[in-house]
This record gives structure tokens, sequence and C-alpha cells, in this order.
């Protein structure tokens, strides 16, 4: 029973994260006003939140996490091609509204996560090559 409750939760967790990968507008969120702008307004401007939090006071928090790949900050090509790099990023906000539903403020940063390797070649291991001829 429980590990048929686990996975249910599980995929529950991974649908909510195939559904957050819709890139979060900053000029959108700039464009809130503080005790103006509420929560049914944001939830129609940039979608379901990626998690909605009810904190002790009555205040709510809603976070919105957005993923996605964009061209390498220097531009330089991957090795052997004239495509170029790519680095990976999540950017993650978080809107405050006060107990009544308002907006309060937003947060929001951001991670990387550059390949290491100027081409996929660096990720290949031993067994991944063959020689022919005993070399």
């Amino acid at each position: 029973m429980n590990k048929v409750v686990a996975a249910m939760v599980a995929a529950m967790v991974l649908a909510g994260c195939a559904t957050s990968q819709q890139k979060v507008d900053p000029a959108t969120v700039a464009s809130f006003k503080p005790g103006v702008t509420t929560i049914t307004q944001v939830e129609s401007a940039l979608g379901q939140p990626f998690q909605a939090t009810r904190m002790p006071d009555g205040s709510q928090q809603l976070q919105y996490v957005s993923k996605y790949q964009e061209v390498a900050g220097d531009g330089t090509p991957t090795t052997g091609s004239r495509i170029p790099k790519r680095v990976e990023k999540t950017v993650s906000t978080l809107l405050t509204f006060d107990p009544s539903g308002h907006f309060v403020s937003a947060s929001s940063n951001s991670k990387s996560k550059d390949n290491q390797w100027p081409s996929d070649l660096g990720h290949l291991n031993g067994g991944d090559v063959q020689r022919n001829g005993g070399g």
C-alpha cells in the first residue's frame, strides 16, 4: 500500500516538474503592483505555480521554476562544428502575497549548468570506443 502511495506522489511531482518549464518573463513580474495585483491575476499571467505555500501568518508564496537552454555567453562554437555551445539555465521566481491575496514582493535566482567539456567527446568511457585491428 505504501509503495502505491509513494509511486502516486512521485508521479504527481514529476508531472508538476513537466508543467513548470514555461519561462517566466521578468517584464511580466515587474508589472505586478504591490497591494493591487492579486493571486488570480498572477496565475492568469504566469499559469499555475510549481509550488504554492500558505505561511502561518496567512500570507502565501508562489514559486515558479523555469528550465531552458540558451546560447553560452561567450558564443564560441561546440568543438568541431559551427553550432554554438548551450548552457542549461534554471530560474526560480518566488512571489509573496499578503493574507488578503495581494502581491507584496518578488525575488528570483538562477543557476546555469555548463558543460565542462568543449564537446560531448569528454563524456566517453573506455568501452565507448572500439578500435579496429587490435590497436
